[in-house]
């Protein structure tokens, strides 16, 4: 499981791996600093870059990445105040959801 939270819209999803989350979240838009990615505990993880994007004068090609844990970055549950929505799956369907599963998830 990994959330992603989009700060275009404030819209927090779930998906049922890094790789689904990554399918959905195009590379450039990852290295402009559009989403933050959590892992099924809450923890945060960043992308860190295979192939880099590519930008010229009238084409842009996304860049190839993986989700690596970090410690540069809060946790879900210090973040949750930042979602406007979230979109559902995986038996969560509403942001109180998320964050009653994180609390039984990260010790306290």
């Amino acid at each position: 499981m990994t959330f992603v939270l989009s700060l275009d819209d404030r819209g927090l999803e779930v998906f049922e791996s890094d790789s689904a989350a990554i399918a959905a979240c195009e590379g450039i838009d990852v290295e402009d600093g559009n989403f933050l990615f959590w892992d099924s505990a809450g923890q945060p993880l960043a992308a860190e870059f295979i192939r880099p994007n590519t930008r010229g004068s009238f084409t842009v090609g996304s860049s190839q990445y993986r989700l690596v844990p970090t410690a540069e970055a809060p946790v879900l549950l210090d973040c949750l105040d930042q979602a406007a929505y979230f979109e559902g799956g995986l038996g969560l369907s509403s942001l109180q959801d998320v964050e009653h599963y994180l609390r039984n998830q990260v010790p306290q």
